[in-house]
């Protein structure tokens, strides 16, 4: 008998397999995110979520001038 997507069993594995998928995906973004803002932090001492597109362009040079 074949296996219908009815059954239960097969539901629940896809479901958790969905989940795993969505966490993998926010900790993927949560990892991105901390080194993305701690970067920032360390370079000018602010937040990357709350500078505007100046502000980042100003640090980024900043940054590159650190560089030479």
């Amino acid at each position: 008998m074949a296996k219908s997507d009815s059954d239960p069993m097969m539901r629940f594995n896809n479901l958790v397999k969905g989940a795993f998928v969505l966490a993998l995906l926010l900790m993927a973004y949560n990892l991105w995110s901390f080194f993305n803002s701690s970067r920032y932090q360390a370079l000018c001492n602010a937040s990357y979520w709350e500078m505007n597109k100046t502000q980042l362009d100003s640090c980024l040079d900043a940054k590159r001038e650190l560089d030479k």
